[in-house]
């Protein structure tokens, strides 16, 4: 490390010298300066987290996509088996989204979902939870540690957020502005409990909210027997 703070990279290599008795009696080094190497390993390294971190993000809203959403439930379901915490997820469908698009064109559409992406990431504890899109004009969120009435606390918040947003939407049957629906799941680890039936049971409360009314959200704990 220069005075400036620059950082020099060397490669040591060093060789034991030994006397007639075999006794340590000094050694001899060769530096070999690989700042050059070294530059390119990091700049390799950078581009390396670029590219993952671009993988794992939705092009179109900038936060999370489907495959970070995957691979982050499947990490956080393992790590109840150790917790013995709960585990909640929230399943968001934009309501009357194709109409939507069909009534103010697919620009407008994609601008709506980046919106609500935004304030979806806004509303959840970032660096813990994880808000993503789904897919479509679904999205979805991973809280980890957190009960259902907590659970149901934060999607009555992004519910707001996005009324709040005033975003007018003249072809919804629901309200002037843009509304969504919510399924709201939570769980506790079990040998036969399986990612796919958690999702599928966020995915029936959408949809039972749906059916009543939309702007609705719908909520129960997961239990085997369901």
């Amino acid at each position: 490390l220069k005075k400036d703070g620059q950082k020099n990279w060397f490669l040591v290599s060093a060789t034991p010298i030994l006397d007639d008795h075999g006794n340590f009696d000094g050694s001899f080094a060769m530096l070999t300066d690989i700042n050059e190497r070294k530059e390119m390993e990091l700049l390799l390294q950078e581009s390396n987290r670029h590219l993952t971190e671009l993988s794992n993000k939705d092009s179109l809203t900038g936060i999370a996509n489907r495959r970070c959403f995957d691979t982050t439930l499947e990490h956080e379901y393992s790590r109840l088996k150790r917790s013995n915490s709960k585990l909640s997820i929230i399943l968001i469908d934009i309501d009357h989204f194709k109409e939507y698009n069909d009534y103010y064109g697919h620009v407008k559409g994609d601008e709506c979902l980046r919106k609500i992406g935004q304030t979806l990431e806004s509303c959840v504890n970032q660096g813990v939870d994880l808000a993503a899109r789904y897919g479509g004009e679904e999205f979805a969120c991973i809280l980890p540690d957190t009960d259902i009435d907590a659970a149901v606390k934060i999607a009555e918040k992004i519910q707001q957020s996005i009324r709040d947003l005033q975003i007018e939407h003249k072809d919804s049957s629901v309200s002037e502005f843009v509304t969504a629906s919510f399924g709201v799941t939570t769980v506790q680890y079990s040998p036969d409990i399986y990612l796919k039936d958690i999702i599928g049971m966020a995915d029936k409360l959408l949809y039972k909210a749906k059916v009543s009314g939309r702007n609705i959200i719908k909520h129960a704990e997961f239990t085997l027997d369901r």
